[in-house]
């Protein structure tokens, strides 16, 4: 298997409630939960392994074009960022390892640092 890479512009660049990112083995879900928390699981375990715990609010998560990955509220306010932004082409990647990272010309720019 291989990881999952998430490209900004297209049909599976955003998520809304109960939707994931899933890496190519299925080990690593990025998931925007039913209450509104975006989370990273690991190996089927119930519990996530990292959140920037955005309950009740998250509604969608958006992979962006200038390289932002970003969490909306349903009014279109952002709650959570990664705060990569002015890094076009940048890429998301929820990987078999466990981590999720962005990568901007091939260099990692932000993870969640996860890997098992």
């Amino acid at each position: 298997m291989s990881n999952n890479d998430v490209y900004p512009n297209t049909p599976s660049s955003t998520i809304h409630r109960n939707m994931a990112w899933t890496s190519g083995n299925g080990h690593t879900l990025l998931r925007l939960q039913e209450d509104g928390n975006f989370v990273v699981y690991r190996d089927s375990v119930e519990k996530p392994v990292w959140s920037p715990d955005t309950r009740p609010d998250g509604y969608r998560a958006v992979m962006q074009g200038d390289g932002n990955l970003v969490v909306y509220a349903q009014d279109d306010r952002p709650v959570w960022a990664s705060n990569t932004s002015g890094r076009h082409g940048a890429i998301l990647s929820v990987q078999d390892d466990g981590n999720v990272c962005i990568y901007y010309q091939g260099q990692p720019i932000w993870c969640t640092e996860t890997a098992g």
